[in-house]
């Protein structure tokens, strides 16, 4: 009992880098971003007031009771500004929020609004919306409320994460590790409750859906045996992930794995938003664990030029545009 609570002591408790929660919002902030110019060219068609889903109809169908962008445009309704232009607004607010998460510069007030804008968004298009929008906001919330801008931050540069404890960098750390793999080994006990997954059968009709097919895999169907390997092999990726990926001798081959798997996804569904967040959910926050010489050095070399040349040129004077632009070439 004495080694067991000493192992526990020593999980929540062991010094972990504060460059991962750093990593992590970077990684998130810029998939975020990604995301928003990806969707840019159809988004009035998404969360337009008449777009494929009309905000009468999406809020007649929305259970969950949070702000939506109707609810947005009827406040801004009092100072004459209409539907589209609220739209508009949001979308701006929403980017530069990203951009200044991303860099790190008020990370909490930025954390909070891309947030809050996240969701505004997410309610209104909640019929258009899957797990990429899910995880997404999950990961947006742990920016808000985890310390990270202690990594990686032009805040950290400017002084104002001097007296983070080492105890609350591990303790945001390994909630979200154990947040991640909580979720694959339920997902994973949950596939496994059905025969679908067992005889390669979800495999199989996911590759050949109209909505996800992109390569033609009709040749599986004389070779079964592979989707059922393929169904088995992720069965055990995601029910003993939270055995593979902490044990020593087998993380990096369950961090490779869990990636390969979302890789899959990416490639042989078409789900690509999706598959790329995942990927990078677990490089983030897994990637110093099961990799520690590796992400050391990409901690101590890459980010170091990068950060002291934005801090240099966001804290110069106003009238020193000259010396911005020298600093810039």
């Amino acid at each position: 009992m004495k080694r067991f609570y000493q192992a526990v002591q020593h999980f929540f408790t062991q010094p972990l880098p504060v460059e991962t929660l750093g990593f992590f919002r970077i990684a998130i902030a810029a998939f975020a971003l990604a995301q928003l110019l990806v969707l840019l060219p159809d988004w009035m068609r998404l969360f337009g007031p008449e777009g494929i889903l009309p905000w009468q109809v999406s809020d007649a169908l929305n259970t969950k009771n949070t702000p939506t962008l109707s609810w947005v445009a009827n406040i801004f309704s009092a100072a004459g500004i209409s539907s589209e232009v609220t739209v508009y607004i949001l979308t701006i607010i929403y980017a530069l929020s990203l951009i200044s998460l991303m860099a790190g510069i008020y990370t909490r007030v930025a954390a909070v609004l891309s947030w809050i804008c996240h969701m505004i968004l997410n309610s209104t298009g909640h019929m258009m919306a899957y797990g990429v929008e899910t995880f997404t906001h999950i990961a947006l919330f742990y920016c808000m409320v985890l310390p990270t801008g202690a990594g990686f931050s032009i805040d950290k540069k400017r002084g104002k994460y001097k007296n983070v404890p080492g105890y609350l960098i591990t303790l945001s750390i390994r909630l979200i590790q154990l947040h991640l793999a909580i979720m694959y080994c339920a997902s994973g006990i949950e596939k496994a409750l059905g025969t679908q997954w067992w005889n390669g059968e979800a495999i199989w009709m996911s590759l050949q859906q109209d909505q996800f097919h992109q390569f033609n895999t009709s040749w599986l169907a004389q070779v079964p045996i592979i989707p059922e390997l393929l169904g088995w092999i992720t069965l055990a990726a995601e029910i003993l992930f939270p055995i593979g990926i902490y044990w020593r001798h087998t993380k990096k081959i369950w961090l490779i794995a869990i990636i390969g798997m979302h890789f899959f996804i990416l490639v042989f569904l078409g789900l690509h938003l999706f598959g790329s967040l995942m990927i990078l959910l677990n490089i983030s926050i897994w990637g110093h664990h099961c990799f520690p010489r590796l992400f050391k050095k990409a901690f101590e070399k890459k980010s170091r030029k990068l950060f002291t040349t934005l801090v240099t040129v966001s804290t110069m004077p106003n009238d020193s545009s000259n010396a911005q632009e020298q600093i810039l070439k």
